[in-house]
């Protein structure tokens, strides 16, 4: 089996992270990863904003927490008022991803939302195969909508976070996916 095949298979989401932080050469290669990520129309509709201050980091878990808290949906709101509960998981580098509004390269609004998750999911691999844990937040989008230009550049608005730093853990692998998810004609 080939590497990059390995690295797909044996990732996952990383909920416990060490104190001590990844490099600044480790996080460039995982934002270069996210830049070269596929986007419709080569639109690269993202912006990466990496934080490493850990008082932005939890100032940013805690204006989440409280947004969760006031969601409106049940189980996001128990999460939000969770006294343990942090969402990022204490890692030491947060990045949130933004999306543009309206894509300017292309001149037409495609979808912000698919190129920025292909970003993620290339920083999710590029981290896993130089040892890093991360672990994609995707509920950031929903939560900031009374607040959208939190931490977002002009024309820009959250879309999700990701955690990120050298695991605390080791997850299982995962189980057998289930059966009926593929259909071959």
């Amino acid at each position: 089996m080939n590497e990059v095949v390995r690295t797909i298979l044996e990732r996952r989401s990383i909920r416990g992270y060490k104190r001590d932080a990844p490099r600044r050469e480790e996080l460039e290669t995982v934002l270069q990863a996210a830049l070269y990520a596929p986007s419709g129309a080569g639109a690269e509709p993202w912006h990466f904003t990496v934080l490493t201050d850990r008082n932005v980091i939890e100032d940013f878990d805690a204006r989440t927490r409280a947004a969760m808290a006031d969601s409106g949906i049940e189980r996001i709101e128990a999460l939000g008022k969770a006294p343990g509960y942090r969402v990022f998981f204490d890692a030491p580098v947060v990045i949130l991803i933004c999306g543009e509004k309206v894509l300017r390269r292309a001149g037409r609004h495609l979808s912000a939302l698919a190129d920025c998750s292909a970003a993620i999911q290339n920083m999710q691999l590029a981290a896993a195969s130089i040892g890093l844990g991360t672990c994609w937040i995707g509920l950031v989008r929903y939560l900031f909508e009374r607040e959208p230009s939190f931490m977002a550049p002009e024309g820009y608005e959250p879309l999700f976070a990701l955690a990120l730093g050298r695991p605390a853990e080791s997850p299982s692998s995962r189980p057998e996916r289930r059966e009926g998810t593929v259909k071959w004609l």
